[in-house]
């Protein structure tokens, strides 16, 4: 687990510091684990097995966004971490799965008992949301270009 991008720069003591305020949890197919427009304030790493990423459109109807298979640098739940937010898309267990949870309090005592390891940790997670806002505004992009040439073409 030291391999993944929230812990990679992190030194082996700190890992083993940090590592100790999350929580192992396994969840049984076809679970929740998180679901869009509900309050959360985990953040989860995906240790084992699959989950399906998912929202509902406006007429109520889910269509898949992404599958992920654990084992890889996926971390979902980040910005819930932080802000304590209504989640923005619902995460379905495909099988059974286990799971590294940090609960936003949790969080906040490895900010205050180590902060220089919270600094390193803050920092892979603030680089990861970067990555999904630009590929967020990439796609927002796509639509509106796609918008403009319905509008133009009528």
């Amino acid at each position: 687990m030291k391999e993944h991008p929230i812990f990679k720069t992190l030194s082996e003591e700190e890992y083993k510091k940090a590592i100790e305020f999350f929580e192992e949890k396994d969840y049984k197919k076809g679970e929740i684990i998180l679901k869009e427009g509900e309050f959360s304030s985990k953040a989860f790493i995906l240790l084992e097995g699959e989950v399906e990423i998912y929202k509902t459109s406006i007429y109520k109807e889910d269509y898949v966004v992404t599958c992920v298979k654990g084992g890889g640098e996926e971390f979902f739940g980040e910005i819930n971490l932080i802000d304590r937010g209504l989640v923005t898309s619902t995460i379905k267990a495909l099988s059974n799965i286990k799971t590294l949870e940090i609960e936003h309090n949790s969080f906040i005592t490895l900010i205050d008992t180590y902060p220089q390891i919270a600094v390193k940790m803050l920092w892979m997670i603030s680089f990861n949301l970067s990555k999904h806002l630009r590929k967020a505004d990439k796609e927002i992009l796509t639509l509106f270009n796609a918008l403009v040439e319905v509008v133009e073409n009528d």
